[in-house]
């Protein structure tokens, strides 16, 4: 918990207030407000209509599954379904075929084909390291292939859109996982979102922690990027970014409030998340003669 929590927790319990409801409460409305500024709160309830129980998407999140993280997870997934829509602009054609990497449990495959059932035929494959997301996602009725991120290969395979949210960050080598992509694909666009952090560091929580329990790859990132370096990442490995876009997860235009907010949610979380929509661009990748392939 954060200092300021802590004293906010103090102060409530002061006054003989339920200090958990009314911080959740708070948390809510902080959510909710940063959704209603950045014009999502539409989206965020369209979504709920289409899938209205997502408490199961993540295996690490099953347990602690509340309000709090139904609003949070709501709301970047509006961001991410509101950028797909953006990437779809780029494409021609009526019958198109989209691939998620690291996809969890079909659930953004689901939001993309009835977000825009009105002008494509969507088919979808969905691509994860665990068997658990597998059979998630096969249950709902859509394809998935279990694979590596970095070994994925589709051959002469038609693709129109790769999408990977929250994904690249939980690479050992992000690099090759791009490169490759460029190398060994014919799709010329794809769709990433990361958490949004303004100075890169090494993620490894778990160390930082000390957190001595076993973990997959889904509950650890190893690189945590600015969006300079990853743009820089994605020219080095074959990929341009053409459009980007940061969400905030606490509203900016609040005076003094929005600043401690700014400080609370980088130690608690992240600012937000920084999405970007990618074109292959091998021009400067091509220069660098020793890729591991």
């Amino acid at each position: 918990m954060s200092f300021f929590r802590k004293i906010i927790k103090k102060l409530l319990g002061f006054f003989g207030i339920d200090t958990k409801k009314a911080l959740d409460n708070f948390d809510i409305w902080i959510l909710k407000t940063a959704l209603r500024e950045q014009k999502l709160t539409s989206m965020a309830e369209i979504l709920k209509k289409i899938i209205p129980d997502i408490s199961k998407q993540e295996e690490r999140e099953r347990k602690s599954f509340s309000m709090y993280a139904e609003t949070k997870r709501r709301g970047l997934q509006a961001f991410q379904c509101t950028l797909m829509l953006e990437a779809l602009k780029e494409i021609n054609g009526k019958e198109i075929t989209v691939v998620d990497i690291g996809d969890s449990a079909g659930t953004h495959m689901i939001y993309l084909k009835k977000l825009a059932e009105d002008d494509f035929v969507i088919n979808t494959l969905s691509v994860n390291l665990d068997q658990r997301a597998i059979e998630k996602i096969r249950a709902r009725g859509l394809k998935a292939m279990l694979c590596r991120a970095e070994d994925l290969d589709l051959g002469d395979k038609r693709v129109d859109l790769f999408t990977s949210f929250e994904m690249v960050e939980h690479l050992h080598n992000p690099a090759i996982f791009f490169r490759r992509l460029a190398k060994k694909s014919k799709c010329e666009l794809m769709l990433i979102t990361v958490p949004y952090c303004k100075v890169s560091r090494i993620g490894l929580h778990y160390l930082r922690n000390g957190d001595a329990n076993e973990l997959f790859a889904e509950d650890e990132h190893i690189f945590e990027l600015s969006p300079n370096d990853w743009s820089l990442l994605f020219l080095h490995s074959g990929w341009k970014v053409v459009r980007s876009k940061i969400y905030y997860q606490y509203p900016r235009w609040i005076p003094v409030v929005s600043q401690v907010l700014e400080i609370v949610w980088k130690r608690r979380d992240y600012e937000g998340f920084w999405g970007a929509i990618l074109k292959k661009d091998t021009t400067f990748s091509d220069l660098y003669k020793d890729w591991e392939e």
